[in-house]
């Protein structure tokens, strides 16, 4: 009778409550189901419904504890796209029972309080840096990043003059101690810092000092001092390092990434998948392939390029995190949030954020070519989103693993009852990025103001940047004063 109604179940995807009821007239009770069904009965229940079965009875309160309903919900979730803090690179085979239980609950709570229009702070954590003085309002420059199974977060603060520039403290903060603790420190000669992705390779970051350094992070190292090492330098370039480690050949030796344009423009931002380099321009976006490159090859051009409408005021860029990785596609989609300048002092009041999608066309058994694209080679508006700034106020953006766009404007009116001062921090969560490529539409919708979620604001313009971890629910504030606030929200 067991196996005939978990068969049942399996086959039909229907609501508990529309499951003919007729099954069940043979059962006295709930406690006296068989246990696989009611595994499979929990399995159907929402997360805080297991919580109060709990509660009921002894019987209730073992079977909610059972390996198979948390790794059925945790499994859910995860197919959701949903964030699990605490994760990192394990699999949910390697989890126990009460491990599951706790990551199921913390990504469930951190879901619930992310899409409210107001999100709750559950923990906060402060970095001091030491400002130097008069030095012009110079903000601190901060990234998270993801290693052996830890998060951690790099800040880059101005020390002093040096006789060519300025000198700056690089550090590193363990932040799953409180207070944040400095595990690494060196000083280096120059402001540009890049954090390397890519959790496999040796060099977690590249500093320009002013050779470019590819430096890798002791993490057991007992002094700061020490918890930085050199992997390799780059000698005799003076140019701001384009990216990181996969694009150097040998010790000696780098690639050139050159722009098919007449006019070389800037260069905002740089990401790494595989054997593809994506270049964001000023009003360019390039890939360029360097899978299939000889050892006399210094100089590559791109393989496809996009023209954007007009030129950018500022960028951030992130590929998407699915689950399961790559299971459709060796390359997954590129989210680029964007704020285009314009002929003012000030830049345009939207946000758009553009996707670029795998091409299913693509084989993998070649390398990326200009017959051979791994991506599309025109950008999707998603959707675009109001966020007005002021005349010389200070604003931000970063984006998101999972999609989510935090930002500073200055939209106050709506708390101070005036729009010329102070600051917001928001935030929007792109609900259907996961499924984008069903769509092969621009949105022409805007979300207003009203629309975004609220995670802050203040009556002056402190706030200088901001940074976003999504999996684990953080998001980083830049003060003025070298204040970084780190806000917890699972």
């Amino acid at each position: 009778m067991a196996q005939a109604i978990l068969k049942d179940f399996n086959q039909l995807n229907v609501p508990l409550a529309q499951f003919p009821r007729q099954i069940f007239w043979n059962m006295a009770t709930l406690v006296d189901l068989p246990t696989d069904i009611a595994h499979l009965l929990f399995c159907r229940l929402g997360i805080p419904d297991v919580l109060n079965m709990r509660q009921t009875c002894k019987n209730m309160h073992l079977i909610s504890q059972s390996r198979v309903v948390w790794q059925f919900l945790l499994t859910s979730l995860a197919k959701q796209q949903r964030p699990i803090p605490r994760l990192f690179d394990r699999s949910f085979d390697s989890l126990s029972p009460a491990e599951l239980e706790h990551l199921t609950r913390k990504a469930w709570n951190l879901r619930q309080n992310w899409m409210t229009k107001s999100p709750v702070v559950k923990k906060t954590l402060i970095i001091q840096l030491e400002p130097l003085p008069n030095q012009g309002g110079l903000p601190p420059t901060f990234e998270f990043m993801e290693k052996t199974g830890k998060r951690h977060i790099l800040t880059l603060m101005m020390k002093g003059p040096m006789p060519e520039g300025f000198l700056y403290d690089l550090q590193c903060w363990d932040l799953d101690v409180s207070p944040p603790r400095c595990i690494a420190q060196r000083e280096v000669g120059s402001r540009y810092l890049t954090v390397n992705k890519s959790l496999d390779s040796l060099a977690s970051l590249v500093v320009q000092s002013p050779s470019i350094e590819f430096l890798g992070i002791d993490y057991s190292a007992e002094d700061p001092v020490s918890g930085f090492y050199t992997v390799s330098k780059l000698q005799n370039i003076t140019q701001r390092p384009l990216y990181l480690v996969q694009l150097q050949k040998n010790n000696d030796d780098h690639i050139e990434l050159r722009s098919s344009q007449p006019m070389l423009e800037a260069v905002f931002e740089v990401m790494i998948q595989n054997e593809v380099v994506i270049v964001i321009r000023r009003r360019i976006l390039e890939i360029f392939s360097v899978g299939d490159i000889n050892t006399s090859q210094m100089l590559i051009y791109p393989i496809a390029q996009h023209v954007f409408q007009w030129d950018i005021d500022s960028v951030s860029i992130s590929p998407q995190t699915t689950w399961p990785q790559c299971l459709e596609h060796r390359y997954p989609t590129i989210n680029l949030l964007v704020r285009f300048g314009s002929l003012l002092p000030w830049p345009v009041n939207l946000l758009h954020h553009f996707v670029l999608l795998p091409n299913p066309g693509f084989d993998g058994e070649l390398h990326p070519s200009s017959n051979n694209l791994p991506y599309s080679d025109t950008p999707i508006v998603k959707r675009t989103i109001s966020s007005p700034v002021r005349l010389f106020s200070k604003y931000h953006m970063a984006l998101g693993s999972r999609g989510t766009a935090i930002f500073i404007d200055s939209h106050t009116e709506d708390y101070f009852h005036r729009g010329d001062v102070g600051q917001r921090l928001a935030g929007s969560y792109a609900q259907d990025v996961s499924s984008v490529e069903n769509d092969v539409e621009d949105s022409t919708e805007v979300e207003s103001t009203m629309d975004s979620s609220v995670f802050g604001y203040r009556e002056n313009d402190d706030w200088t940047r901001v940074a976003i971890d999504e999996e684990e629910g953080r998001i980083a504030v830049g003060f003025l004063d070298g204040t970084i606030e780190i806000r917890e929200y699972a």
